[in-house]
């Protein structure tokens, strides 16, 4: 067993004790963590000219957000939002006047969150359509919002089956919602995609020479040569690959919370997801949901570290496993499937950098097998363990069964 170690530390220094993969490292941290911080970097800009420092303008929102946290999501408060932002007068830039400074902007946070239900395929919903809902319409927020789920599900191609459980998932909710600030998980979900197709990348790179680095140095012949000895190597390597895989996933994603947490705050970890995504139907909470985006992006990872070392045994050169990997990484960020073939919807949705992305694993579409829904979150990281496990002996018999040349 030490042996088995003793190969698996072999292996990491082999790994990291090239220029490249520090480097890469180096700017992988550098990246994840400006990414986080460029945030806050900059300045507002109002009628084209910079009105307050993007750091300040967080504080503010913030402050602001905090004074509401605590409260229902309610008419009451919708009522006495629209009251805040009637004052504003007519302007082409309404944020350049002194009244939605004043009476409006401390209620920004409701009015972005309570637009999203009222917004329709055919017409924005913006500031003027607010002034005007009237007493009605503002109690009626949830009925809005439930009526909109329900036109959205029955138009997907989902079974009836399917489509009674999300909408049975939804009656699951609290309503009204309890408001809190949440400027926090807003920012780490906007950069989980990143992060993923970072860590993958990053991932891609480390492992890519893991067999076919043996190939072109030549050394595969005194690995492959060894009756006893290949197996076991074999095995570290493959070892190393997934656990290699797994620290990078965890310390890229633990910077990204960490950091974000720290910058913009760290409550409203219990308040619902429906705050961030008003028209989901899952009753998760932030805290909740960015556990389950945790859980998906290390699954993609373990599934973009079997592919990788699948390459690396077939091919002979550690650039082109990188290029294959990249390709498959990238290319499916540039474009989309429609939901109107959902076949092709959710093969779409099961490459790895979809799987990094949170509208991907809290789609309402479910995946549906034999009578059997389930939800993104759940089968993504089964799909993607499952993929990772059957990809894993290939691998070990391509490198093992290779013809030295």
């Amino acid at each position: 067993m030490n042996r088995f170690w003793d190969l698996i530390g072999f292996e990491y220094k082999k790994i990291l004790r090239k220029r490249s993969v520090q480097i890469t490292l180096l700017l992988a941290v550098f990246f994840t963590a400006f990414s986080v911080v460029s945030t806050i970097l900059g300045s507002c800009y109002v009628d084209g000219k910079p009105y307050e420092s993007n750091y300040d303008a967080m504080i503010k929102e913030r402050a602001y957000a905090r004074t509401l946290s605590g409260r229902l999501l309610d008419g009451a408060l919708i009522k006495e939002t629209i009251n805040a932002y009637v004052q504003i007068p007519e302007s082409d830039v309404y944020q350049a006047t002194q009244e939605y400074q004043t009476f409006a902007r401390p209620y920004s946070s409701v009015y972005n969150i309570v637009r999203g239900v009222f917004n329709t395929s055919s017409k924005r919903f913006n500031m003027e359509d607010f002034q005007m809902l009237n007493d009605t319409q503002a109690d009626g927020f949830y009925t809005v919002r439930r009526e909109k789920l329900e036109e959205s599900i029955l138009q997907t191609q989902m079974s009836d089956k399917a489509k009674d459980q999300i909408l049975a998932l939804d009656e699951q909710l609290t309503v009204p919602f309890l408001f809190s600030y949440t400027d926090n998980y807003r920012q780490l979900f906007a950069l989980v995609n990143t992060l993923g197709l970072t860590a993958a990348f990053v991932m891609a790179v480390c492992v890519a020479p893991l067999f076919s680095g043996e190939y072109s140095a030549g050394t595969d012949q005194l690995i492959l040569s060894s009756k006893r000895g290949k197996n076991s190597l074999i095995a570290a390597k493959l070892f190393t690959g997934f656990s290699l895989a797994a620290i990078i996933c965890f310390v890229l994603f633990a910077l990204t919370f960490c950091m974000t947490m720290a910058i913009f705050g760290t409550e409203g970890g219990n308040s619902p997801l429906q705050l961030y995504l008003m028209l989901s139907p899952y009753p998760l909470t932030m805290g909740q949901t960015t556990l389950l985006l945790a859980v998906s992006i290390f699954f993609a990872c373990m599934m973009t570290a079997a592919i990788t070392m699948l390459l690396s045994a077939k091919l002979k050169s550690p650039f082109g496993v990188i290029v294959l990997v990249s390709v498959l990484l990238i290319a499916p960020m540039l474009g989309s499937v429609s939901d109107k073939n959902i076949l092709l919807y959710h093969l779409y949705h099961l490459f790895p950098t979809q799987m990094t992305s949170l509208a991907s694993i809290m789609d309402v579409n479910q995946y549906e097998f034999f009578g059997l829904v389930l939800r993104p979150y759940v089968f993504m990281p089964l799909f993607a363990l499952v993929v990772t496990v059957l990809l894993t002996p290939f691998a070990y018999r391509s490198f093992k069964n290779h013809q030295i040349g």
